[in-house]
C-alpha cells in the first residue's frame, strides 16, 4: 500500500521527536573523542610539529592523509544530489539528503586537517590571497593553492546546496510543530527561519525549482573537480608513484567509491533507530551497492594498469617502485587494498549480498577501511621511497596523530546525529512528488507566451475583492480548478501546494523563471574575477616557476573555474531568496498549515459581484473545502 502525504510526514518529522538516553550516552562518547581531537592539537600547538610522526623525507602524513579522505567521503552527496538528479534517478530520493549533510560534515572536517598540518595555524592567513603591504601573495601556479579555492568552494556550494534543498521540508516541519508545540516554540522559531517564508506558492515552486536545477548543473562538475585538483597535489610532483596521468579519474573513482559506501554505513542504523523502514526500502540499498559495482570495477582496473604503466613507461625509478610497493614497509597496507576495495565489495555482484543489510554493512565498513589505507599509501609511500636509496625510510603516526585522526571520525558521527535528531533526513517534498509521478496528476510542464497572471496575493481591481478559498486532496483537482477558473475569464489565482506541479506553469501562464540569468551573470563575474585575482596577483609575483612566466594562462584556468561556480552558486541563491520573497516574517493570505502536509489550496481574488460565478466555476472540480470572504 502506497504511502500517504501525511503518512511521510508524520514518519519523517516523528524522528526529530525528543530521543532516548541512549541517544544521549552515544553523542556523549563521541564528544568524549572530540575533546581527545582538541587536547592533542593543543598539545602539538604548544610542543610543534615534532610530536607527529612526519619527519625528512615523509614531510606529508596522517594529516593530509585525513584530508584527502574526508574530501573523497563528501563526493558521494554530490553525485546523489546533483549527478543522479540531472540523470532523473528516482530511487536518489530516499537518501539524497542524508548524502547532502554527510558531504558538508565531511568537507568541513577535510577543511580542518591543512590547518593541522600547518602547525603555525595562527599564519594560515598567508595563503589567502588579499592585498598586503608586504606583498606577499599566493602562487596561482601552485595546486596547493588551487586546493584551498577548490575545497572552500565545495564547501560553500555545499552548504548552500544542502539549505536550498531543506526549504520546503522545513516549512512541513515549521507547520508541523506549530500545530502541535505551538507558533511560540523553539522548533518552530528553528524551522521557521530555515523555511523563509515558503507556502509552497507556485510563484516560489517555479523560483525554487530552476534554482534547484542550476545548482545541480553547476555542482555536477565542482564535484568532478575538486578532487581532481586534490590529486594534481600528487600528480604534478615528481616522484615516483606520484607522476602519473592517471590520478586524476583514479581520485574521483575513489572518492566516489568511499562516499557511497559512508552512505550504506550512515542510512543502514538510521533507517532501522529512526523506524523508517517504510521510506528507506531495500530497493534503494540496493542501487547504491549496485553504483559500488562501477567503482568498484574502476578501481581495480586503476590498481592494474598502475604497475603495468610503470613497466610500460620504462622509467628504472618507476619500475623498481612498483616492485618495491608490494614488499616494502607498506607492503600489507598494498594488498589489503586489493582485498578490501575490489575483492570484498565485488560480491555485491550476488543479489544475496546486496539484499542483506548485515552484508552490506560490513562491506561497506571493508570500503571505508580500505580507502583511507589506500590514501595512507598514496601520501607516505612515494616520499618515504625517493629516488636516492640513502633517502629511504618508514612513517608511522604518533599517538597525536592517531587520536586527532580518531576524534576527526567521532566528530562526523556527532554531526550526523545531531542533525539526524534536527533535521529531516529524508526530503518529504520529494517524495511526495515522486509518488505523485507514478500516479501520473502532477501533469506536463508547460509556459505561456501571454501575459502571466496576477498571483501570490495580489487582490482584485482596486484591492477591494472577494477572497475564495477552495481546499483540495489532490493535485489532479487542483489543477482542473484553475484551468476551470482561467478558461471563465478569473485572473487572480494562487495556489498553494505540498509538492511542484509542473501543469500548473502553463495554467497560470507563468513565464519561466529569470534565475537562469542571474546565475549566468554570477558566474560570467565569477570566471572574470578568478583570471583578475589569478593574472593580478602573477604581476605583482613576476616569478618564473618551473619554466612558466608570470602569465601562465591554462593554470589561471582553475580559480577562474572555481570562481565561476562559487559566485554562479551564490547569485542563483539571492535570486531565488529575492525572486521567490523568501522572508521569514512573511505572511501569506489564506494559507493553512495543512499546505505543507497533504492538502492543496486554490485562492481566487475577484470582485463581489462575481463571487457567485467563481464559487459555481468552482462546484464540479471536487473541493474538500469553501470559504468566501
Amino acid at each position: 500500500m502506497a504511502e500517504t502525504f501525511a503518512d511521510i510526514n508524520e514518519k519523517i518529522l516523528r524522528a526529530t521527536a525528543p530521543p532516548p538516553l541512549r541517544y544521549y550516552l552515544v553523542l556523549l562518547a563521541l564528544s568524549a573523542g572530540v575533546s581527545g581531537l582538541l587536547y592533542a592539537w593543543m598539545y602539538q600547538v604548544f610542543q610543534g610539529l615534532g610530536v607527529a610522526g612526519i619527519h625528512d623525507p615523509v614531510d606529508w602524513g596522517v594529516y593530509i592523509v585525513n584530508f584527502v579522505f574526508w574530501v573523497g567521503i563528501a563526493h558521494s552527496g554530490t553525485l546523489i544530489s546533483a549527478i543522479l538528479f540531472l540523470l532523473r534517478a528516482g530511487w536518489r530520493d530516499a537518501v539524497s539528503r542524508s548524502a547532502e549533510a554527510m558531504t558538508v560534515f565531511a568537507v568541513t572536517i577535510a577543511g580542518l586537517f591543512p590547518l593541522i598540518h600547518l602547525g603555525r595555524v595562527w599564519v594560515v592567513y598567508f595563503i589567502l590571497p588579499y592585498p598586503t603591504e608586504r606583498f606577499i601573495y599566493p602562487n596561482f601556479l601552485s595546486p596547493l593553492v588551487w586546493d584551498v579555492l577548490a575545497v572552500s568552494t565545495y564547501m560553500n556550494v555545499s552548504v548552500i546546496f544542502f539549505l536550498v534543498g531543506l526549504i520546503p521540508d522545513a516549512a512541513a516541519a515549521r507547520d508541523y510543530y506549530q500545530q502541535k508545540e505551538g507558533p511560540g516554540h523553539v522548533k518552530t522559531w528553528f524551522y521557521k527561519i530555515l523555511a523563509g517564508g515558503w507556502a509552497g506558492t507556485e510563484l516560489q515552486w517555479r523560483h525554487y525549482d530552476r534554482a534547484y536545477l542550476y545548482f545541480a548543473a553547476m555542482a555536477t562538475p565542482l564535484v568532478i573537480s575538486v578532487h581532481s585538483i586534490v590529486s594534481w597535489d600528487f600528480a604534478m610532483g615528481l616522484l615516483p608513484g606520484w607522476h602519473s596521468t592517471i590520478f586524476p579519474p583514479y581520485f574521483v573513482a575513489g572518492a566516489i567509491h568511499s562516499g557511497l559506501a559512508m552512505v550504506l554505513v550512515l542510512l543502514i542504523p538510521m533507517r532501522r533507530l529512526l523506524h523508517l523502514e517504510a521510506l528507506i526500502k531495500p530497493h534503494h540499498f540496493d542501487m547504491v551497492a549496485k553504483t559500488m559495482l562501477v567503482t568498484t570495477a574502476i578501481m581495480g582496473y586503476s590498481y592494474g594498469v598502475e604497475p603495468f604503466m610503470a613497466w610500460y613507461a620504462g622509467g628504472i625509478f618507476d619500475r623498481q617502485f612498483a616492485a618495491w610497493e608490494p614488499f616494502g614497509w607498506v607492503g600489507p597496507v598494498y594488498w589489503s587494498l586489493i582485498l578490501l576495495n575490489v575483492l570484498v565489495p565485488a560480491l555485491l555482484i550476488f543479489r544475496k549480498f546486496r539484499a542483506d543489510s548485515r552484508a552490506l554493512m560490513l562491506i561497506a565498513l571493508a570500503v571505508v577501511i580500505g580507502m583511507w589505507l589506500e590514501r595512507f599509501m598514496i601520501v607516505t609511500a612515494s616520499t618515504s621511497h625517493d629516488f636516492m636509496p640513502h633517502n629511504w625510510d618508514s612513517y608511522f603516526p604518533t599517538w597525536v596523530e592517531i587520536t586527532i585522526t580518531f576524534g576527526a571520525f567521532c566528530l562526523f558521527f556527532l554531526l550526523f546525529l545531531l542533525f539526524a535528531k534536527l533535521l529531516p533526513t529524508v526530503p518529504m517534498a520529494d517524495l511526495k512528488a515522486r509518488q505523485e509521478e507514478a500516479a501520473g496528476t502532477v501533469g506536463e510542464e508547460g509556459e505561456s507566451d501571454q501575459a502571466p497572471l496576477l498571483a501570490a496575493g495580489a487582490a482584485g481591481p482596486g484591492g477591494d475583492g472577494s477572497v475564495m478559498l477552495a481546499v483540495y486532496g489532490e493535485a489532479g483537482r487542483l489543477v482542473d480548478g484553475v484551468r476551470r477558473l482561467r478558461d471563465a475569464g478569473f485572473l487572480h489565482i494562487e495556489t498553494f501546494s505540498p509538492i511542484r506541479l509542473p501543469a500548473l506553469l502553463g495554467e497560470l501562464h507563468l513565464t519561466r523563471s529569470p534565475i537562469r540569468v542571474i546565475s549566468l551573470l554570477g558566474a560570467i563575474s565569477g570566471m572574470a574575477g578568478g583570471f583578475w585575482l589569478a593574472g593580478g596577483t602573477a604581476a605583482v609575483n613576476n616569478l618564473i616557476v618551473g619554466g612558466k612566466g608570470p602569465d601562465s594562462w591554462i593554470p589561471f584556468c582553475i580559480p577562474a573555474f572555481e570562481g565561476t561556480i562559487l559566485l554562479g552558486s551564490f547569485a542563483n541563491f539571492l535570486g531565488l531568496i529575492f525572486l521567490a520573497r523568501l522572508w521569514p516574517w512573511r505572511k501569506h493570505a489564506r494559507y493553512d498549515l495543512r499546505f505543507s502536509r497533504d492538502k492543496f489550496g486554490l485562492v481566487v481574488t475577484c470582485p463581489p459581484t462575481l463571487k457567485e460565478r467563481a464559487a459555481e466555476v468552482l462546484a464540479p472540480t471536487g473541493m474538500e473545502e469553501f470559504h468566501a470572504d
